[in-house]
């Protein structure tokens, strides 16, 4: 089996025609990325943070530091 990867815009009504098309045959497994900018990525950011998720530092040296890996 292959993974594919593609961008669809949903606004569009052909391109739902055709989400929905691919949702409806079987063995096609649809997962929907979030997005990595603007209002969506920054509640996604909180729920990490409130989920224990994120990385924490002491200092703006060990944040360099643990950027910089």
């Amino acid at each position: 089996m292959a993974t594919y990867t593609i961008t669809i815009n949903e606004r569009i009504t052909a391109n739902k025609r055709l989400l929905d098309l691919l949702k409806s045959m079987p063995g096609i497994t649809i997962s929907a990325l979030k997005p990595t900018t603007g209002r969506a990525a920054t509640l996604s950011a909180i729920e990490e943070l409130d989920n224990g998720g994120g990385t924490r530092c002491k200092s703006m040296d060990e944040l360099k530091r643990k950027l910089m890996k």
